[in-house]
């Protein structure tokens, strides 16, 4: 009879944690969508810190703390989740962000790479790409990765966005522009 109180006890601590668990993520969603991303972090913070092993909580406090330009921080949870999952596409990606919001984009096309290596058929990877290439001015290459990302996913809504803002204004090229644009990639 002890056996089965203790068992029913620890289910029913279970059980509560799990909701409350529920509940934070719930909340933690919410805060996210309506842009209080200072609360949104702190909600994702008490969630890594209740489960540290899942590391999509961390990745969740990286990017608030990237959107919230608190790089350091997200450099240094992005880094701390690729310790235990050195090849976590979205941990990379988000790093990735990171680097181009500081204009180093030579790192953010290596962390790029190694995504791509380890998620190829990752969506969120060929957007990265794309956009790594716009905000250099290679829109060819932008447009390529962006062309990739709608071949996996059709009905991507961001991946249609990019697609229309990379779409070539309507010019007749002389020979000197075309020439450009074959050698650079870039328009």
């Amino acid at each position: 009879m002890r056996t089965f109180v203790t068992i029913a006890g620890v289910i029913a601590c279970t059980a509560a944690v799990g909701w409350a668990a529920g509940d934070l993520e719930r909340r933690a969603a919410e805060a996210v969508a309506a842009h209080r991303l200072v609360e949104a972090r702190g909600l994702y913070r008490e969630l890594a810190a209740a489960d540290p092993a899942n590391s999509d909580y961390r990745i969740w406090v990286g990017r608030l703390s990237s959107w919230l330009n608190d790089y350091s921080t997200a450099i240094e949870t992005f880094d701390d989740v690729l310790v235990t999952d050195p090849g976590n596409a979205e941990a990379l990606v988000g790093k990735a962000y990171v680097a181009m919001w500081q204009e180093r984009f030579g790192e953010a096309h290596a962390l790029l790479t190694e995504a791509e290596a380890a998620a190829p058929d990752d969506t969120e990877v060929q957007l990265a790409l794309a956009r790594n290439h716009h905000f250099q001015g290679e829109d060819l290459a932008a447009r390529r990765h962006v062309k990739r990302a709608l071949a996996l996913d059709p009905g991507n809504a961001e991946a249609q966005d990019l697609k229309r803002r990379l779409a070539p204004e309507p010019q007749r090229l002389g020979f000197f522009a075309k020439l450009k644009r074959l050698i650079t990639g870039r328009s």
